[in-house]
């Protein structure tokens, strides 16, 4: 795969994307809620914001498809999004009479910020899927998110030991807040400068008269495509049931510090990082569905994993996040792969729109529920022989129980030119070239190529 400018640009504008995202989200959003004082129930309801959003999709799906703008949408949008981060510090900085006064305007802000951040993506996701070519898309996103992992990576070991440094002093945590939600800004505005730099793919707007209505439908009219929506709404309910409460159950019930937690991020990025170069030249050969299938079969049972890990424990941690982030490594990558493989190139907008809502009700609802069930049940102690049963190890076992489920509805989806996963092992038994023994020369090969063709334009 050759690094165009283009390429390189959307390299750069992921990486300090992540960044962004990574500060903003998992353990520094969870750390931040329980600072405020959030309980279970607030904190689910924080993890639902970003798919509670999707639904502003569908009318970004209609405008950029009638207008063909893009990369305005996708520009202006992320840019809206990052900024309203200072406007949330300020927030958690001002003093307030009421503690819950406190946590609306911070909520109602993230609401804000993430509603930005649905409309861009839908705007990016089809603007790029037109930019990368079908036969190298999956070595592409899977170098990029490589990329991407390895940004997250660093940052979330050096502002975690930051949180954990500043911890024992006075409104320590505080400013160490402070400090990372401005410096993610301050990585946003790096992402949009490359995603500026990026081109417009062209694309003639769309002179449809049909009603915004009757555009609702068209992923719906599609026998396929509507059971993957089935499948997408159950696999994300089963999936948010839980994952947005790891953080909490690693800080609260397992008495993990800000910095092991990092380091189990960083564990976990590494592994993501590793496998997905590899996810993406098996997908290339195979297609995405027998390895979303393979996959699968490992993190339905994480959380299961997850229930029975005791405070103290290191290694089973450890082995969790690093057999999870290889796997979930494939999953991300392939999902999205076969959403583009199964839309239609005319009205995609409007399908990866679909897409999105669903699987973000389905999110919406996983944690808000699970959050509900915590409350209600905060008082009740369950016993099994003689370990006592948290109510956050409740929810991870049902979790497991529902990502059962989801993958039986996961069958009936079909992807062109699919194969079996058994097929899927035979092809790769006999395929020499995705040996991982290349060593470091494997996860430096977009760096030494973007290199390369930076050496190659310098000649005369």
């Amino acid at each position: 795969m050759t690094v165009t400018e283009e390429f390189k640009n959307l390299f750069y504008d992921g990486i300090f994307a992540n960044m962004f995202a990574t500060l903003t989200g998992g353990v520094f959003l969870t750390g931040f809620a329980l600072h405020l004082g959030m309980n279970e129930f607030t904190i689910g309801l924080l993890a639902s914001i970003p798919f509670m959003v999707t639904a502003f999709q569908l009318p970004t799906s209609y405008f950029v498809r009638k207008s063909g703008k893009r990369k305005r949408v996708a520009y202006f949008a992320a840019g809206l999004a990052r900024l309203t981060w200072i406007a949330i510090l300020i927030g958690a900085l001002v003093p307030m009479a009421e503690t819950s006064t406190k946590h609306f305007v911070i909520l109602s802000l993230i609401f804000v910020s993430h509603t930005f951040v649905s409309v861009s993506y839908v705007a990016w996701l089809s603007w790029t899927s037109d930019l990368v070519p079908d036969e190298i898309r999956g070595r592409f996103f899977g170098t990029r998110n490589m990329l991407c992992g390895a940004a997250g990576m660093i940052v979330i070991i050096v502002y975690g030991n930051l949180l954990d440094l500043l911890k024992p002093r006075p409104h320590g945590l505080t400013f160490g807040f402070a400090f990372t939600f401005v410096s993610a800004v301050l990585f946003g505005m790096l992402s949009l400068r490359y995603l500026n730099r990026i081109p417009e793919a062209q694309v003639n707007p769309v002179i449809d008269n049909r009603h915004f209505h009757r555009h609702l439908s068209l992923p719906l009219k599609e026998a396929n495509f509507r059971r993957f929506l089935l499948f997408a709404f159950l696999w994300s309910f089963s999936v948010y049931f839980a994952s947005p409460f790891f953080t909490l159950y690693f800080l609260r019930d397992l008495q993990f510090s800000y910095g092991f937690v990092a380091i189990l991020g960083m564990i976990s990025s590494f592994a993501d990082l590793t496998a997905m170069q590899l996810w993406g030249k098996i997908s290339d050969r195979v297609k995405n569905k027998a390895v979303i299938q393979l996959a699968s079969w490992v993190v339905v049972f994480l959380p299961l994993a997850w229930a029975i890990v005791r405070p103290g424990s290191l290694v089973i941690p450890i082995l969790l996040h690093a057999v999870g982030g290889g796997f979930w490594a494939g999953i991300n990558l392939c999902m999205n792969n076969l959403l583009l493989r199964i839309s239609p190139e005319e009205n995609r907008t409007m399908f990866l729109s679909a897409y999105n809502i669903t699987g973000g009700l389905g999110a919406a609802a996983g944690p808000i529920l699970a959050g509900l069930a915590i409350k209600s049940g905060s008082n009740l102690t369950l016993q099994f022989f003689s370990w006592t049963v948290l109510p956050l190890q409740v929810i991870f076992v049902t979790s497991t129980l529902f990502r059962l489920l989801s993958l039986q509805l996961f069958k009936y989806v079909h992807e062109p030119e699919e194969v079996t996963v058994g097929q899927m092992v035979r092809i790769l038994r006999s395929v020499r070239g995705l040996n991982m023994a290349n060593g470091f020369n494997y996860l430096l090969h977009p760096f030494l190529e973007i290199s390369r063709s930076k050496s190659e334009s310098k000649e005369p």
